[in-house]
């Protein structure tokens, strides 16, 4: 089985060592430098309709990369897109959600698919948009993040609330709804009005027992500040 391991401690890379005939995939352009022995390949995610469907809807990449020690061992290394902290999951006959962008590499045993999500929430929420990927079985899931990554226990008592842009991957053993508030009482319209006054955008609650994995960093509020600062943009 393909070994996972972190090199550097900022903005680490993924480096992933293959003995022959082992296979990983990773997320399309994820690749930094492999080993001559190793072949890349490109495969739709999902399948052709599955992924021009999330191509169109979520914006995600629809090619998976795989790969193959086909001529012998060798060592492949991969970076997220984003600056941040890269996290391995040793997954033992489990099941995790990952959210939109976190997904960065996995082994050939475990299998990946993308779940929709009920429409109220994937209006309401945008976690991977009308899809998120499912990973389930035994081995290692690497995800990434912008920032650092932190490991919350929900403990089945209390509800955790997560600002969606800072939801990395939780595992299958929770409930998860979106919201458009962290209140918990009020009707829709009211919801909206709190959210707007407060600053607060879409967040995930969290319910059950089980853990999340919360990034320092939020992406869509990143690009928010970014666009302005762009040249031409007060214009």
């Amino acid at each position: 089985m393909a070994r996972f391991i972190l090199e550097g401690s900022t903005d680490p890379f993924l480096r992933v060592d293959l003995s022959q005939g082992d296979m990983i995939h990773a997320e399309s352009g994820a690749m930094a430098s492999m080993s001559s022995s190793l072949e890349l390949k490109g495969k739709a995610r999902g399948g052709m309709i599955s992924g021009l469907m999330r191509k169109a809807l979520s914006g995600e990449s629809f090619f998976m990369q795989e790969i193959v020690a086909e001529q012998g061992p060798g060592t492949v290394r991969l970076a997220p897109s984003v600056p941040g902290e890269v996290r391995v999951i040793e997954m033992a006959d489990e099941n995790w959600f990952v959210g939109d962008g976190g997904f960065l590499a996995c082994d050939d045993e475990i299998t990946l698919k993308t779940s929709r999500q009920k429409l109220s929430g994937a209006l309401l929420g945008g976690t991977g948009g009308l899809f998120i990927l499912n990973a389930t079985g035994t081995g290692s899931l690497a995800v990434s993040a912008f920032g650092a990554i932190t490991e919350v226990e929900v403990n089945g008592q209390d509800e955790l609330i997560v600002d969606n842009g800072h939801v990395v991957a939780w595992q299958s053993t929770l409930q998860y709804t979106p919201s458009i508030s962290t209140k918990n009482s009020g009707g829709l319209l009211s919801k909206i009005g709190g959210s707007m006054k407060s600053g607060e955008g879409v967040v995930m609650r969290f319910s059950g027992q089980g853990r999340v994995l919360v990034s320092s960093r939020s992406r869509p509020s990143f690009v928010s500040w970014l666009i302005p600062q762009l040249p031409g943009r007060n214009k």
